[in-house]
């Protein structure tokens, strides 16, 4: 039940930054999830975290002290890794227990909470087995409850479900969001999977090169990315991004142009000094079908595909020499060739510098509804 800060923490690999000042803090009993692409740094932070590598500068702080120079067995961490790393040669239950018997617990004790953490996670019955007589889903269950029994003040779990085939790997996200309730503990986990973030975590930090480009709930990410980037990472399919560009209209109001769309924005937009080239997001789902007759801005192209999800459809529609993705009910009621026609309400509307590819404020409630 332990608070985590870190505190201006960077990595460098020679003249390689893997980990670029990295500064947040969780609160206690938080579900953390260190969300990004392969080589944003996470991994690293977490093995920072951990104590199985120094940080180049900066402060690690678990429950208020400061254990950046401590080594791994003074931390009171506990960490689960993608390839389980269980003994070959021990049984389950012997895994189980060996990292309390290298502390010196009495064997009883290490009995009583081999026990308990064998029944929560359904392993009563593979006790005597050997990792090799074991199923890609038991061994992940085995290394969490050898993280269990030791009562650590935080769990460290770096991609545990990775190698688990999707029914296997929903069932434990499942398994993982119970457990955290049930232990009231703090995790703090990595994962490239944004499905892994937006059901487990209660707080996401999302990483690109190095730092952080986002860290916030999974909510706030989804609905509010602050960057073009964490709006293309977010979602599947990602959300949908047309350059476009800020200009006057006949009298001199503020209009957002994209390909076959003229979207009026107030005055008072937000969009910040001098910005004009900027990046137009939607939501896949958050495009409307409407007919052709449509009376206000529309963005129209050709159906390319269809794809069949079973509730529901994903049409790829090129509009110019641009694709956006359409997600909604299955029938969808589009089929390949068929011209459609597009819309989106204002307040479903992103808008990004395309330079920084920062999120740009504005007030979609004084804009005149575009599907009306």
């Amino acid at each position: 039940m332990a608070t985590l800060e870190l505190d201006g923490i960077g990595r460098r690999f020679g003249d390689t930054t893997a980990v670029d000042n990295i500064s947040l803090s969780t609160a206690r009993n938080e579900f953390l999830v260190l969300l990004g692409p392969s080589g944003c740094g996470k991994t690293t932070l977490l093995r920072m975290i951990a104590g199985l590598l120094p940080p180049s500068e900066g402060r690690i702080l678990v429950d208020g002290r400061d254990v950046t120079v401590l080594p791994p067995r003074e931390r009171d961490l506990a960490m689960v890794f993608q390839n389980y790393a269980l003994y070959p040669h021990l049984t389950v239950e012997r895994n189980l227990g060996f990292g309390l018997s290298v502390r010196k617990i009495g064997k009883e004790e290490i009995r009583r909470r081999v026990d308990e953490v064998s029944e929560f996670l359904d392993l009563d019955g593979l006790l005597k087995r050997r990792p090799k007589e074991l199923s890609g889903g038991q061994r992940q269950r085995v290394a969490l409850g050898r993280a269990m029994v030791r009562e650590p003040m935080a769990f460290l779990m770096d991609e545990p479900l990775s190698n688990l085939d999707a029914q296997l790997r929903s069932s434990t996200r499942t398994r993982l969001t119970a457990l955290h309730r049930r232990l009231d503990t703090t995790f703090v986990y990595v994962t490239h999977d944004q499905v892994d973030a937006m059901t487990m975590a209660t707080k996401v930090a999302v990483l690109n090169k190095g730092r952080v480009e986002q860290f916030g709930t999974p909510v706030e990410i989804y609905d509010k990315p602050a960057s073009a980037f964490v709006a293309g990472f977010m979602g599947a399919p990602p959300m949908n991004l047309l350059p476009a560009e800020l200009g006057t209209g006949v009298d001199d109001s503020l209009v957002l142009r994209a390909p076959g769309l003229e979207v009026p924005l107030p005055d008072q937009a937000g969009t910040g000094p001098g910005v004009r080239d900027v990046l137009l997001g939607v939501r896949p789902e958050h495009l409307l079908l409407v007919t052709a007759d449509h009376v206000g801005p529309t963005l129209r192209g050709r159906v390319e595909v269809v794809e069949n999800l079973g509730n529901e459809e994903i049409a790829a529609v090129e509009i110019g020499d641009q694709r956006v993705s359409v997600r909604g009910a299955r029938p969808i009621h589009l089929i390949p060739g068929d011209i459609a026609s597009l819309s989106v309400r204002p307040e479903h509307i992103h808008l990004f510098a395309r330079s920084s590819g920062r999120r740009l404020v504005w007030d979609p409630e004084l804009v005149p509804a575009l599907a009306s």
